[in-house]
């Protein structure tokens, strides 16, 4: 899977982006093992950071989440379980599909 991690306003180390990279990875992989690419952009939200996540699995399949938290890593952890819960619903919708 392709991803590309990038900052608005916000400089994204690299145990960041390696943060991002693993974590999201595992997380699609878990429901979609051919996930095509993904997006994530930290950016800063009044004193805290938020984290946006846009990940492309297949023909029809797109999922995005974002989420707000005083530290970068929290806000990525949240807006990867709403992505995460997407993927879960559309490979539920997959497989109940006659």
């Amino acid at each position: 899977m392709k991803t590309i991690v990038n900052g608005h306003q916000v400089d994204v180390g690299q145990s960041l982006r390696d943060h991002a990279e693993s974590h999201l990875e595992e997380s699609v992989g878990k429901y979609f093992a051919d996930a095509t690419d993904a997006h994530v952009t930290f950016s800063r939200e009044g004193s805290g950071f938020r984290a946006h996540i846009s990940v492309h699995v297949g023909h029809d399949i797109h999922a995005e989440g974002h989420a707000d938290a005083d530290d970068p890593y929290t806000s990525f952890n949240q807006a990867t379980e709403h992505v995460a819960k997407q993927l879960r619903r559309s490979k539920r919708k997959l497989r109940q599909h006659h």
